[in-house]
C-alpha cells in the first residue's frame, strides 16, 4: 500500500541545532546547508535511541523549499553531505576554541519516495548535547536565498537572549562564512560590501531578528566584528517556544499519550484533521483490544495513519451514508433533469412556432393559384400518409414535420433565424445549449456510487 505523505509544519518548526554545528567549516552550498538542518530537525527526537531515521522524501524537499521533482540534484547534494568532513571550530565562552572533524553524514538511501540517513553515534552525541544547543527556526532557514545569509543566521541567533555575538577576528568571521580561501575577501572593504552587507540585508528582510554591524580597527584596518541583535517586530515567528497552537490541540495530546514522539505527533497533527487522527485511535484501541495487534500499538497506529487503514464498521457506516447522500444527490439530478427537458420542449415549440409565424406570412403573401402549388410540392416531398395527415393537422406549426418544413422554406430562398439567434433576440436559451445540459446531467447519472473498502 502506498503511504501517504507525511507533512511537517511550515512555520513553526523550531531545530535545537548544537552550536558547535552552526560553526561548521565545510563549504556547503545553500541548499544542502538546508538540508543538514531539516535532517536533523526530523532525526532530533531519536538522535540517541534511533540508528536510523526517516523522512517523505518530498516532504524533506517541502521543508527547504526545493523543487521535489529535480531528484538528481537532491541525490547529488546528499552525496555532497556524504562527501563533507565537518569542522567543528566550538567558540567557548570563555573566548578559548576546540576543534574536532567527522563525516556529516555517512549513510543515506532514496528508496519508494523516503529517505533514510544515519549520524555517526559521536556527531549524534553532540547534536543533541542539552546543554549547547541553540534554536534555529527553519521557516527562516526554507527561505533563505543564499548560503552566506544562512550561515549569518546560524551564527548569530545562538546570541539572541544575549542581543549581540562576541567579537570575531576578521579572519575567524571569514572562516565561518566559508569565504577564507577567496583572495577576493581578504580585503575587508570587499568582504563588507559582498558577503556581510547582502547577507545582513537577507536576514533583517527574511528572519525573526534584526542585525547591525560593528567594527573593530587598529589604525586604518579593521581587525575584529560583532553584531547586535534585536528581534524583529515585524517577523515575529510563531513556535519560537515550547508550546504553540499545534501542542494545545487535542489529537496531537492524544498522539503523545499513546507513545507518538513529538516530531511525528507535530506532523500528522499538522497534515490531517483531528477527526481522522481519533478515527485511527479508535481503531488501533479496539484491534488492540481484541487481541489483532501482533506488533506494538505505536506500529499498527503509525500504519494506520499513513496508509489510511480503515474501521470496518466505521466503512460500513460511511458507505451507508455515502450512498445516502448518492440517492438524494441523484434525485436532485433527476429534478433539474427534468427541468431541463421541460424548458427543451418549450424552447423548441417557441422556436418553431416563430419560425411557422414567418413561413405562414411567406405563405400568405403568394397568389392563391401559388398557394396550392406549394402546399401540393410539399406534400408530395413528404412521402409517408403519417407525415402528410400530420401536417394537414398542423399546417407550418407541424412538430413532426419541423426539419422538412424549414428545410423547404429555406430552399425557396427564404431567410430563417437560427436557433442561437432567435434565443438572443427573445431572451431565451438556446435549444443546443439546453441539449447539452441534458446529456451533462445523463452522464452523471450513469456514473457509480464510489464506496470506501476496508484495508
Amino acid at each position: 500500500m502506498k503511504k501517504e505523505l507525511k507533512k511537517q509544519s511550515k512555520d513553526k518548526q523550531i531545530l535545537k541545532k548544537h552550536v558547535a554545528a552552526i560553526h561548521i567549516g565545510a563549504k556547503l552550498s545553500l541548499l544542502q546547508r538546508k538540508l543538514v538542518n531539516a535532517l536533523l530537525y526530523n532525526a532530533y527526537e531519536g538522535l540517541l535511541t534511533s540508528r536510523e531515521h526517516q523522512i517523505n522524501a518530498s516532504v524533506l524537499c517541502e521543508m527547504i523549499g526545493f523543487d521535489s521533482n529535480n531528484t538528481n540534484y537532491l541525490k547529488a547534494s546528499l552525496k555532497g553531505l556524504m562527501e563533507t568532513v565537518v569542522e567543528f571550530d566550538v567558540l567557548e565562552d570563555d573566548g578559548k576554541s576546540s576543534w574536532e572533524a567527522m563525516v556529516l553524514l555517512p549513510y543515506v538511501k532514496l528508496k519508494d519516495g523516503v529517505c533514510t540517513y544515519r549520524y555517526e553515534q559521536a556527531l549524534a552525541e553532540k547534536l543533541y548535547h542539552p546543554d549547547v544547543y541553540s534554536k534555529i527556526n527553519l521557516s527562516v532557514l526554507r527561505d533563505m536565498n543564499s548560503a552566506h545569509a544562512l550561515v549569518l543566521y546560524e551564527n548569530c541567533y545562538r546570541y539572541v537572549d544575549i542581543a549581540h555575538t562576541p567579537w570575531w577576528d576578521v579572519d575567524v568571521f571569514r572562516k565561518l562564512m566559508s569565504v577564507d580561501q577567496m583572495i577576493s575577501y581578504k580585503q575587508f572593504k570587499l568582504l563588507n560590501r559582498a558577503v556581510i552587507q547582502p547577507a545582513m540585508k537577507e536576514v533583517n528582510e527574511l528572519s525573526n531578528i534584526q542585525l547591525e554591524l560593528e567594527t573593530k580597527r587598529k589604525g586604518r584596518t579593521v581587525t575584529g566584528l560583532r553584531f547586535i541583535i534585536r528581534p524583529n517586530p515585524q517577523l515575529s515567528l510563531v513556535g519560537m517556544d515550547p508550546e504553540d497552537d499545534v501542542t494545545q490541540m487535542p489529537s496531537y495530546q492524544a498522539l503523545l499519550a499513546e507513545g507518538i514522539s513529538k516530531t511525528l505527533a507535530r506532523a500528522w497533527a499538522l497534515e490531517h484533521d483531528e477527526q481522522y487522527i481519533f478515527e485511527k485511535l479508535d481503531l488501533a484501541s479496539s484491534q488492540a483490544a481484541s487481541g489483532k495487534i501482533r506488533s506494538s500499538k505505536a506500529g499498527f497506529l503509525k500504519s494506520a495513519i499513513e496508509e489510511n487503514f480503515h474501521n470496518e464498521s466505521a466503512v460500513k457506516k460511511k458507505n451507508l451514508e455515502t450512498a445516502q447522500a448518492a440517492k438524494e444527490e441523484r434525485r436532485a439530478l433527476e429534478g433539474k433533469l427534468e427541468d431541463l427537458k421541460k424548458s427543451q420542449r418549450e424552447a423548441e415549440t417557441s422556436y418553431r412556432w416563430s419560425v411557422a409565424e414567418i413561413i405562414e406570412e411567406a405563405f400568405q403573401a403568394l397568389p392563391e393559384a401559388q398557394r396550392d402549388a406549394v402546399l401540393a410540392e410539399f406534400q408530395l416531398s413528404l412521402g409517408s400518409r403519417i407525415y402528410v395527415d400530420a401536417f394537414k393537422k398542423a399546417g407550418w406549426k407541424d412538430r413532426l414535420n419541423a426539419p422538412d418544413i424549414r428545410g423547404f422554406w429555406e430552399a425557396r430562398g427564404l431567410t430563417l433565424p437560427p436557433p442561437a439567434d432567435w434565443a438572443q433576440k427573445n431572451g431565451s436559451q438556446e435549444p443546443d445549449i439546453i441539449k447539452a445540459q441534458i446529456v451533462e446531467f445523463e452522464e452523471q447519472l450513469k456514473q457509480p456510487v464510489k464506496l470506501v473498502k476496508p484495508k
